[in-house]
């Protein structure tokens, strides 16, 4: 080599090294970059990764329906863009984007419950609960059919003692809710740290981070299954109210814009990279009104059924009845006033009652004022208070008398005799009677003119008493005319009982009857004894001694001594024997002693005439001979 050349030869050299290093440094950093833009920044990858979006209903002027979508907003609600009330539901919506249909994806909302110890939004509702005409899937295309996933009651608020509404929902548009204790896919995805995820429940249980009485951030997971590769998820956020959590507690108190529902992660059970980042959504408090209320409340001096009419006006209130019965409730409620301004209650007046005051009170009272004009109320409502008004009524006196009136006897029997008639008068009106003399008018006591009846200066209370008596004797008028009967009532001043009769009957006294009893015996001769001459047979004839007992009063009879028979027939005692064996009436007298008798005679003579007969044949026969 010419050393002349030396240092031009060495300067080549270096700088073909030179080339050769700076093409491999190239060579290597366009491929780091291809690498790099392959790996994480490919085109194609991007356009399929699943997204979501959360915004929330401005409502000012109109609402977040199908002719306003561009109401649904990204930024902050405030008095320029929403007019919300406490107790109402600010209306949400999660756009889920690029989803693959089958596939199931995990929403994760969180809401700001309290700041400071003041409530915010206390727990999910149905989107359209108060925003009844938003449409969530206003401005974009949703298919895939809608389902509903009820929302359950969250213990924390219920355990505060507020009563959460039931019957909302969360709302799907292009999606499903899988049951809880589903089990769904999980290859290649986050939803869970498996190859297969098992949802305990959906929506998942309720979360709080901190508490009621500081500051703190409730939140629930909700599962769902695509049907479409685009899904709207939707619900409402209720804005806690004073009347659930009390004066200074409620949404109203909290100042700046405390009312945030964050949409904090979103899973998917098919992308190992699906997140979503932290969306917040806020509302100011400025733009949130706080509700006014009337309550009208009814009392009366007597409880009872009796219902009483009102008319209020202008809308929401409206006519009602309120009854004071001890039971039913008396009072009407309009809560959640929040249009502000004049309104008026009104009492129908009702037969036999009067009012007898009404009052009205205004508690956070601001501007607001609350008069009473007879039977009216008026009230100039403002922001934020609640006006309470009470009717008083009482019955309209209504005096009145009653009598109960009694005797002492139900009948007499003579002149002279006495009745002694008692009265009581009882107050039977609503009102007290007296200090006053009461009298009784009876026409047949004091010759018809009113007596008195209890001291001067009685008084009866509603109910109360008073007894007096007074003494009739009876008259020769009465004995004719067989009954007594008065009319009396009762006065009390100008008050008059209805009219009492008692009637008591004449009976005439007792007479005495003296009755004598005189017995007479008749005693027949035992036994008679016949001798007939022509036979010297001789027969007993035997007679039967009845001894008869006639009574006649007051007479005694003797009979003859000769032998007689009493014949029952004809108890005079003047019959004979000859009476007794040939009976005029035998068939009356039947077969009694004469008609035995006779037969016995009439035997006895045929038998004598045949023994005779035989004997004169006997005797002619011999001397003949």
């Amino acid at each position: 080599m010419n050393p002349a050349d030396g240092p031009h030869v060495l300067k080549t050299k270096v700088s073909s090294q030179r080339g050769r290093i700076l093409k491999v440094v190239v060579a290597a950093f366009l491929a780091a970059t291809v690498l790099t833009v392959t790996k994480w920044d490919s085109p194609l990858e991007a356009s399929v990764k699943p997204s979501v979006s959360l915004e929330q209903c401005a409502n000012l002027a109109t609402t977040c329906d199908t002719a306003h979508s561009a109401n649904w907003q990204t930024g902050n609600l405030g008095t320029s863009n929403s007019d919300y009330a406490e107790g109402d539901s600010v209306a949400y919506r999660s756009i889920a984007s690029n989803l693959t249909v089958g596939m199931t994806y995990k929403l994760l909302i969180e809401w700001d419950a309290t700041q400071s110890g003041k409530h915010a939004i206390d727990y999910p509702t149905s989107y359209d609960r108060t925003e009844t005409t938003a449409n969530p899937c206003a401005g974009i295309t949703c298919a895939g059919g809608t389902s509903t996933l009820a929302i359950p009651i969250d213990p924390h608020v219920t355990t505060a003692g507020v009563t959460q509404l039931s019957g909302q929902n969360f709302t799907a548009f292009g999606a499903t809710f899988p049951a809880s204790g589903a089990s769904v896919s999980n290859s290649g995805g986050n939803l869970c740290g498996s190859s297969t995820c098992t949802i305990a429940a959906n929506p998942s249980a309720y979360t709080l981070s901190g508490t009621y009485a500081g500051t703190a951030a409730a939140g629930t997971a909700v599962y769902f299954t695509a049907t479409s590769t685009t899904a709207v998820i939707a619900w409402g956020g209720h804005i806690a109210r004073r009347l659930d959590w009390g004066s200074g507690h409620s949404a109203a108190d909290v100042s700046g814009s405390p009312y945030h529902m964050r949409v904090i992660d979103f899973n998917c059970s098919n992308v190992d990279n699906c997140t979503s980042g932290n969306m917040d959504r806020s509302l100011s408090a400025a733009s949130v009104i706080l509700p006014g209320s009337i309550t009208i409340v009814k009392q009366s001096t007597s409880e009872g059924d009796t219902s009483f009419s009102f008319v209020g006006a202008p809308t929401p209130l409206t006519s009602f009845n309120l009854m004071d019965d001890g039971t039913i409730a008396n009072t009407k409620v309009f809560s959640g006033i929040t249009t502000f301004g004049s309104y008026t209650v009104s009492e129908t007046s009702l037969a036999g009652w009067g009012l007898d005051r009404a009052s009205c009170s205004i508690a956070n009272r601001s501007t607001g004022t609350a008069t009473v004009d007879g039977a009216t109320a008026y009230i100039t409502l403002a922001e934020g208070e609640d006006v309470t008004c009470t009717f008083y009524n009482a019955p309209l006196p209504a005096p009145a008398l009653g009598l109960t009136k009694t005797a002492d006897a139900q009948s007499y029997s003579a002149v002279g005799d006495q009745i002694t008639y008692t009265y009581v008068l009882m107050n039977t009106g609503n009102t007290v009677l007296g200090p006053m003399q009461f009298k009784v008018d009876d026409d047949k006591i004091n010759g018809g003119v009113a007596f008195n009846c209890g001291a001067a200066e009685t008084t009866l209370q509603i109910s109360g008493t008073v007894t007096c008596t007074a003494v009739y004797t009876i008259t020769e008028g009465d004995i004719t005319n067989a009954t007594v009967m008065n009319t009396a009532f009762g006065l009390a001043g100008e008050v008059t009982s209805s009219s009492k009769q008692v009637t008591v009957t004449y009976i005439p006294p007792a007479t005495t009857t003296t009755t004598t009893t005189t017995t007479t015996t008749t005693t027949l001769p035992i036994e008679t004894t016949t001798t007939l001459p022509i036979a010297t047979t001789t027969l007993p004839i035997a007679t039967t001694t009845l001894p008869v007992a006639t009574t006649v009063p007051a007479v005694t009879t003797t009979s003859p001594v000769e032998p007689q028979v009493v014949n029952p027939d004809n108890p005079t005692g003047t019959e004979d024997v000859l009476d007794v064996l040939i009976p005029e009436a035998l068939p009356n007298t039947g077969w009694h002693v004469g008609g035995i008798t006779l037969i016995a005679a009439l035997i006895l003579l045929i038998g004598v005439g045949a023994m005779t007969l035989s004997t004169n044949r006997r005797q002619r026969k011999n001397g003949g001979r």
